[in-house]
């Protein structure tokens, strides 16, 4: 008898017997390409990244740099506005007081050379220790905070101080009590003290100066504006064959206008740790890495009638910034007897100072000032980035004009310590990348000064 064997067959167990997995090394092989492909990806992440930040912060300069220019310019632009150009020169003022020393300085603009260093000495290391930048200081003079003139009823001396007391219905008031409902500045903002007070007595042809003390307004809506002067200087006087001043002992009835006159003054400076609301702002964050406990600003501050700063004036204009120049372009008297065909003599930044820039628009009372013959102003501003970014070799790139293209953070890199130092192989970057900013800004409100 034949036995019969019946085989079953199981497919599915016989598919999964044919089966394989992955091997020990294609997994050590996939995980090192996966592992290859990760670290590229981050490394293109990381650069990206740095890029992105980099050119922020050189953004962020760029930006710094042209709201500080905007910033000089406009004010550059009013000089001498409503004022004089040179009050030690002027034919149409009054009297020129002996006193106090910044009403005796008025003029559109005076320039200190290196004047930035010259007020602020060791905040300026980093700028002209390492870096061999000298940072100049501007002074304008106008009618920077006002474009009125307002109207005056009288001028007394009653309590033995001289007051102007103005119309409060004239149309120069009403538009300024408009705006400020708006936003705009108040009268006692506009007249505050310290400031100087143009005063046009109708029916004369010379301008009277006085400093203010304190504005007095009685009412909403006012019904009585008066205006305290200091006894120093005081005012001219009527007496004798004087042709301009006020009554002596008594009021000045014919009325006429007034409008309000300051002295602002631009330079770098550090603002750390100087007791300000700028403190929080400027404070260092990783100075290591970034210098951030060296940088400076582009600062903008009134100065009052002896010369000396308003700390509740102070304005920070740009951040990080690192120098400021000015050049000049000066009318000078043509050479024909006779013709008054004035020739404009243009004295450019250069890269060493050019001391006739500084002697034509020093402060009025130094020998061989002319500051009232000036017609433009050059203006060259840099900041710079807030961290290195950049390794440079020698020769470091300088501008014909002494223009600086990098700036060197010291103590980042050892040895890294003044402007052409070469920083030691592998250290971090010890350069920031500069921004600068050139204008040529005219003085329109000098442009016809005869004298």
């Amino acid at each position: 008898m034949k036995t019969t064997r019946h085989i079953i067959h199981h497919p599915a167990r016989a598919r999964a017997s044919g089966q394989r997995g992955f091997t020990l090394v294609e997994l050590l092989v996939a995980m090192a390409a996966g592992l290859v492909v990760s670290l590229a990806a981050f490394l293109l992440s990381k650069n990206a990244t740095r890029f992105f930040q980099n050119e922020a912060r050189a953004s962020a300069s760029h930006l710094a740099a042209t709201i500080g220019l905007n910033r000089l310019t406009a004010d550059l632009q009013r000089a001498a506005y409503l004022s004089s150009p040179n009050i030690l020169q002027d034919p149409e003022v009054c009297q020129v007081p002996p006193s106090p020393v910044g009403l005796r300085r008025l003029a559109g603009i005076s320039i200190l050379r290196q004047g930035s260093e010259f007020l602020h000495g060791s905040e300026l290391s980093q700028s002209s220790v390492a870096n061999d930048l000298h940072p100049d200081s501007i002074i304008i003079g106008g009618s920077l905070n006002s474009t009125e003139l307002f109207e005056f009823r009288k001028i007394s001396d009653e309590t033995g101080d001289w007051v102007v007391e103005l119309n409060p219905n004239s149309t120069a008031v009403q538009r300024t009590l408009a705006r400020a409902q708006g936003g705009g500045q108040s009268l006692t903002q506009i007249f505050a003290p310290h400031r100087f007070l143009r005063i046009m007595v109708r029916g004369q042809e010379k301008f009277l100066y006085g400093v203010i003390d304190q504005v007095n307004v009685i009412g909403n809506p006012p019904i009585q504006i008066s205006i305290l002067l200091k006894a120093d200087p005081g005012l001219p006087t009527l007496v004798g064959l004087a042709d301009c001043g006020v009554t002596p002992g008594g009021s000045t009835g014919d009325g006429g206008w007034v409008n309000v006159v300051s002295r602002v003054r631009y330079d770098i400076r550090s603002l750390y740790n100087k007791g300000t609301a700028y403190d929080a702002l400027v404070a260092p964050v990783t100075p290591a890495l970034t210098g951030d406990n060296g940088r400076t600003e582009l600062v903008r501050v009134e100065l009052d009638e002896n010369d000396q700063e308003l700390p509740d004036t102070l304005e920070l204009i740009a951040e990080y910034a690192v120098d400021l120049k000015f050049g000049i372009s000066v009318a000078t008297q043509g050479a024909v007897p006779g013709v008054t065909n004035p020739q404009i003599t243009r004295f450019p930044i250069m890269a060493t100072d050019n001391a006739l820039v500084y002697t034509n628009a020093a402060a009025n009372d130094q020998p061989g000032a002319n500051p009232e013959r000036v017609r433009s102003v050059q203006v060259r501003l840099s900041t710079r980035t807030r961290a290195p970014d950049r390794d440079v070799g020698l020769p470091v790139p300088v501008g014909p004009d002494g223009r600086r293209l990098r700036f060197l953070i010291p103590g980042i890199a050892a040895g890294a310590n003044t402007y052409g130092n070469t920083a030691p192989s592998g250290s971090p970057p010890v350069y920031a990348r500069m921004r600068t900013l050139y204008a040529d800004i005219a003085l329109p409100n000098q442009a016809y000064v005869p004298w």
